[in-house]
């Protein structure tokens, strides 16, 4: 596969597709933007300190990664500043790029409301939001059958902050023309109502089963919803198209995970970390679904394979902590959350950690 060409927005740094006209997070207009390459990623991951609940001497500590990475990480947009190779780790390579309304590029037209509509767009891309909006009504009362002078319309009044009516214009140019459909169904989405959008990208995807990047978009809606059974079979078209691309395979891989199927998502993660091998979170995963399914040593090995790769990855010496303690090797494990609290004293569970480590000392010399 070829490495994806977009569109760097010179205001924010986002790499967008080649055919968008506005950028997809910030929402600035895209016409003086070059087609450009965003650097190979490296797959990093925010080294986020999970709370441990405090157990009782008969119960186990079980540590809960990734779920709220994943929920936080998701939300945010893919940003490429330059196309140079990254200095060092980007934290925000685990993401979800969010698309907002956006009209279709559109050939010059005629007819009725044509005027005001050519003028509409001048008035849109120049950033006076209301006057395109007014130019753009005038168009849609003098053609209101015209599914394009809706779609624009409606990113008008989305760039002047008036979503509700933007969303009721999507929804009326989806309904007079079916190439509208994935446009609404990605409104919604940014508007905030992932169960109505889960719907909308249902119905366009039934209709086009081979639209790659439409069942991209459904399946990391539904990753980000926490439907990740029903995400599966759309992630997994995604990842066939795109295997290179790190960030998608771990949302599958998770998704995977969390469906239950454990051997093809530990398969998965692997991959990640062939081409990542520094990707802590994806690690810490591989670990945790390797230990559910009772291989241990396996699941110790990755963890030691990376602090070879990051010896100062703290979420990991964290996690080899609980898989020993887990295991009943409470010197080993009370080692590891010390190691853990020295490489973060400031973390708000440093103190717990440590305090932790100094019961599981006094217990392992009892006789």
């Amino acid at each position: 596969m070829k490495a994806r060409e977009g569109l760097v927005c010179a205001a924010c740094g986002t790499l967008n597709r080649p055919n968008w006209e506005y950028c997809a997070r910030c929402n600035e207009p895209l016409e003086e933007a070059a087609i450009t390459q965003p650097p190979a990623p490296t797959v990093i991951e925010r080294d986020t300190a999970v709370p441990l609940d405090e157990p009782t001497d008969n119960s186990a500590l079980v540590l809960v990664v990734g779920l709220a990475a994943f929920a936080t990480l998701s939300l945010a947009a893919y940003r490429y500043a330059s196309t140079e190779a990254p200095t060092g780790p980007d934290p925000a390579l685990f993401t979800v790029a969010t698309r907002p309304p956006a009209p279709r590029e559109a050939e010059p037209l005629v007819g009725p409301g044509s005027s005001d509509f050519d003028a509409g767009r001048r008035l849109l891309n120049s950033g006076d939001h209301d006057g395109a909006i007014e130019a753009l009504s005038a168009a849609v009362d003098a053609d209101p059958q015209n599914a394009e002078y809706r779609n624009v319309l409606a990113h008008a009044l989305w760039r002047a902050g008036d979503h509700d009516q933007a969303l009721a214009e999507h929804a009326e140019a989806a309904r007079l023309d079916p190439r509208f459909q994935a446009q609404y169904a990605r409104s919604l989405d940014v508007a905030g109502r992932p169960e109505e959008a889960v719907r909308a990208y249902e119905a366009v995807v039934g209709e086009n089963p081979e639209a790659v990047v439409l069942r991209e978009d459904l399946g990391r809606l539904l990753f980000r919803t926490g439907a990740y059974a029903e995400a599966v079979p759309h992630l997994e078209v995604a990842v066939r198209e795109r295997p290179e691309d790190p960030v998608l395979a771990q949302e599958f891989a998770y998704s995977l995970d969390q469906a239950g199927q454990k051997e093809r998502a530990a398969s998965t993660y692997r991959q990640v970390l062939e081409r990542a091998p520094q990707a802590v979170l994806t690690r810490g995963l591989l670990a945790e679904t390797l230990y559910e399914q009772g291989r241990k040593d396996e699941a110790m090995k990755v963890l030691q394979d990376g602090l070879s790769v990051t010896p100062d990855a703290p979420l990991l010496r964290r996690q080899m902590g609980s898989l020993l303690e887990r295991s009943g090797k409470q010197a080993e494990a009370a080692a590891a959350y010390r190691e853990y609290a020295r490489l973060v004293p400031n973390s708000p569970d440093a103190k717990t950690i440590a305090e932790r480590a100094r019961r599981l000392d006094a217990r392992s010399r009892k006789p």
